[in-house]
Order: C-alpha cells, then sequence, then structure tokens
C-alpha cells in the first residue's frame, strides 16, 4: 500500500509538474509573443518617426535652399543698384552740378526758359543765392527789360544750383536745378547702363 500511496503521489506530482511545464511554457510562449509585438511595435514607430524626420528634413532644406537662393537674388540686384547709382553719381550728378555751376551756361538756361512766357506775364525767378553776384547786374539789363517789370527775382540761400520759375499766384512751380536735370537724364541712362554694365 506504501507503494501504491508512492506511486499515486508520484503520479500526481508528475501531472502537477507536467501542467506546470505546459503553463509556464504558454505563459513563456506569450510573453515571447508580447515582447516580439512590442519590439515590432517599437521597429514600426521608429520608422515612422525616421520616415517623418526626413520628410521634415527634406522639406527644411528645400525651403533654406529657396530662402538662400532669393537672399542671394537680392543682394545681387541691390548690389547691382549701387554700382549703377554709383556710376550715375560719377557721371551724371558731377556733370549736371558743374554744367548749371556755369554761369554762361546758367544765362543761357534763364533767357530760354523766359523766352517762352509772355513779357506781360508776372514771374518769380528763384536762383541760388551764391549766384548773385555774377548773375544780379546781368539780370536787371538782360532780363527784368524783357518783362516790363513783372519779373521778380529772389537768391535763394538754400538753393545750390539751378533755377526755378513760378507765376507771381504761386499755383505751380517749374524747377531746373542740378538734381532735377540728374534725375531726368539718369532715368533715361539707367536701362542703358544695366545694360552695358552686366548685359542684362
Amino acid at each position: 500500500m506504501a507503494d501504491q500511496l508512492q506511486e499515486m503521489l508520484q503520479k500526481i506530482y508528475d501531472e502537477g509538474l507536467n501542467k506546470a511545464k505546459a503553463e509556464a511554457e504558454k505563459i513563456l510562449e506569450a510573453a515571447k509573443q508580447q515582447s516580439q509585438k512590442t519590439i515590432t511595435d517599437a521597429e514600426t514607430e521608429a520608422e515612422k518617426i525616421i520616415a517623418n524626420a526626413k520628410q521634415q528634413a527634406g522639406e527644411l532644406d528645400k525651403k533654406l535652399h529657396s530662402d538662400l537662393k532669393m537672399a542671394a537674388q537680392q543682394a545681387l540686384s541691390a548690389l547691382k543698384n549701387k554700382v549703377v547709382s554709383a556710376v550715375m553719381v560719377e557721371s551724371v550728378d558731377k556733370q549736371s552740378t558743374s554744367t548749371l555751376n556755369d554761369t554762361a551756361f546758367m544765362q543761357k538756361l534763364i533767357l530760354e526758359v523766359l523766352g517762352k512766357w509772355s513779357p506781360q506775364s508776372s514771374l518769380v525767378l528763384t536762383v541760388p543765392e551764391n549766384k548773385q553776384k555774377e548773375l544780379d547786374g546781368w539780370m536787371k539789363d538782360a532780363v527784368k527789360s524783357m518783362f516790363s517789370g513783372q519779373l521778380k527775382v529772389d537768391f535763394s540761400p538754400v538753393m545750390k544750383n539751378g533755377i526755378t520759375i513760378a507765376p507771381a499766384d504761386g499755383t505751380y512751380k517749374l524747377s531746373f536745378t542740378d538734381e532735377d536735370f540728374a534725375n531726368f537724364f539718369k532715368s533715361y541712362l539707367r536701362p542703358k547702363a544695366v545694360q552695358i554694365l552686366f548685359g542684362e
């Protein structure tokens, strides 16, 4: 009987052990599957993150490239404008100032402009104050007599070169200064200067 009992205990023990082993294998298999799923999910998520990062990096690279290209074009355009402006200053501004500093040219300009008005017109002619000594006597002899005393001559301390002329009522003013001439010529010369300097 002790042998039977021993046998029975051994059988129960073996069955329990087998069940425990089977359960442990099931738990282990489930853990392996869960572990594999976690690894697969993590790899999938990592791939998504990497793909997203690559896409964002590509978009950033395109935007940066586009911004750099635009900045380079703007810088080149600004540089070209400065070069053209420097050429214009050197050629047009200095020449305009030099020409309007010439007393003989000023006298011709005044006669030419005033010659287009009726002698009965009531006008105000403004000339730079620094030309008063050179032009005052000549104005009295050559110009004022043309307008029967209807011409008023002002010598302006602010005007540097050229002349302005306006009706006495001040409704408008025509300006013939070095800046006016320079701006007038620049508007025509600028496109040609760009073409000569840059082949555009």
